[in-house]
């Protein structure tokens, strides 16, 4: 049986009591255009179905569903980032509990795009060196 390997530190933040996940729309996705979104005919039950080629989610999504899902007045949703996103992903932070009673968030870079994404711009630091 294969194990799937978690990646945590990309899609979710769990420091404080407010859960913070990353999450894209494969909405979003089609709308752009996206050359990374490929799909393929299951030849078994003829359906057809589509996914990331990057793994940014990990999830392969039944074409037919996902269309009847966008015509309703919800769309299809979000899913939970399986790998780091690239630059022209647009990904979003879902919180599962409100905000924290002081306002004050413990780890605010978690709302930028990762420094681990293959294209990720790395933030200016000078703590890293002169």
């Amino acid at each position: 049986m294969a194990h799937k390997v978690r990646r945590a530190e990309v899609a979710e933040c769990r420091q404080c009591s407010t859960y913070c996940d990353r999450v894209i729309r494969p909405s979003t996705c089609v709308a752009a255009g996206c050359p990374a979104l490929y799909h393929y005919d299951d030849e078994l039950t003829g359906r057809r179905y589509m996914g990331c080629l990057h793994k940014v989610f990990s999830v392969e999504i039944d074409v037919e569903l996902f269309e009847q899902a966008e015509r309703t007045r919800l769309g299809f949703g979000a899913v939970k980032l399986a790998g780091p996103p690239l630059r022209r992903c647009q990904f979003a932070v879902e919180q599962a509990f409100p905000a924290r009673p002081d306002g004050q968030c413990v780890n605010i870079r978690f709302f930028d795009l990762p420094d681990a994404a293959p294209d990720a711009v790395r933030a200016f630091d000078l703590r890293d060196r002169l």
